[in-house]
């Protein structure tokens, strides 16, 4: 079956995670008692953390949206974020069921019937941090995440140090569209996204300042309000999101009030990493921090 990440689901996907209310504490579900030998990922994000730190091979199931690293598309699938199926998790015997935090419902059922779970969020960088570590102390790999997420710190850190003293543009990251016109409606990296979280590290500002909605979503007017000095659009990787580059170009720059496009500053990034919250943002933001400071020598970075 092939295996797709359509635009309607990569919408839902913010929209369904970050417009939910966040549910107080975040808990553990998961025993310590044994280490799990059969596992079930209901997210790419957290397939790819279970591969990093060495449990891929406990893998018995993923969603149809995983894709990274190349051997869990031999994996069986039980469907989506939205509609994973329980009939096909059960089906699978695991032993434990790892999921996001707002798939409430789907979690509730798995435990009604004795299924092992843990609840993680992403949707922050302290998140993926932490989601990193919560599911190591679910498999019993430790050792591995830490050395993961050391090497993370170091590379993001060495980024902070470079562009320090820099002057920070404001920035536009667009990760969604929905309508006919690419700029019909636009979803933008708010103030409470690991989005914005990156820009910390980037010597960057985020051009939308409001925090009441976690993921805005803009008119062409609204565009135009920010005004914002660099424009970056997100999308997927190209080989399951195929996208008209050119065409994208081409509306953009019909919106030639904003300072970005006056100064040739629209970029696209077509790439896995870019939008899932695992641990290869680190490679998006290397990729963000050469496109805010070129005047930098990135071949050097201490």
């Amino acid at each position: 079956m092939a295996r797709f990440w359509p635009a309607l689901f990569f919408i839902a996907l913010f929209v369904f995670a970050w417009l939910q209310p966040a549910k107080q504490p975040l808990q553990n579900e998961s025993s310590s008692e044994d280490t799990p030998q059969r596992i079930i990922s209901l997210a790419p994000s957290i397939t790819e953390a279970l591969f990093a730190i060495g449990a891929g091979d406990r893998v018995v199931a993923v969603t149809n949206y995983c894709r990274y690293p190349a051997a869990v598309t031999r994996l069986p699938n039980v469907g989506g974020y939205l509609d994973a199926s329980l009939e096909q998790i059960v089906r699978q015997q695991p032993d434990l069921v790892i999921l996001l935090e707002r798939q409430l419902v789907l979690k509730n059922q798995l435990q009604q019937l004795g299924i092992k779970t843990l609840s993680v969020d992403n949707a922050s960088l302290a998140g993926i941090r932490r989601s990193i570590t919560d599911i190591a102390l679910a498999v019993n790999e430790t050792a591995n995440a830490e050395r993961l997420l050391s090497a993370f710190n170091q590379r993001l850190q060495a980024i902070q140090n470079k562009v320090a003293g820099e002057e920070k543009p404001a920035v536009l990251l667009v990760i969604a569209h929905s309508g006919g016109n690419h700029l019909d409606k636009v979803y933008i990296a708010g103030q409470q996204d690991f989005y914005n979280d990156l820009l910390h590290y980037l010597g960057a500002t985020n051009v939308y300042h409001k925090t009441q909605v976690k993921v805005p979503a803009l008119s062409i007017e609204g565009l135009l309000q920010l005004n914002p000095q660099i424009i970056v659009d997100i999308f997927p990787d190209a080989e399951v999101f195929p996208i008209d580059i050119a065409q994208i170009q081409q509306q953009w720059q019909q919106l030639d009030k904003m300072a970005a496009i006056q100064h040739d500053q629209l970029h696209i990034i077509q790439a896995d990493y870019a939008v899932i919250p695992g641990l290869r943002v680190i490679q998006l933001a290397e990729r963000l921090a050469q496109i805010f400071h070129p005047q930098l020598d990135w071949k050097n970075t201490d």
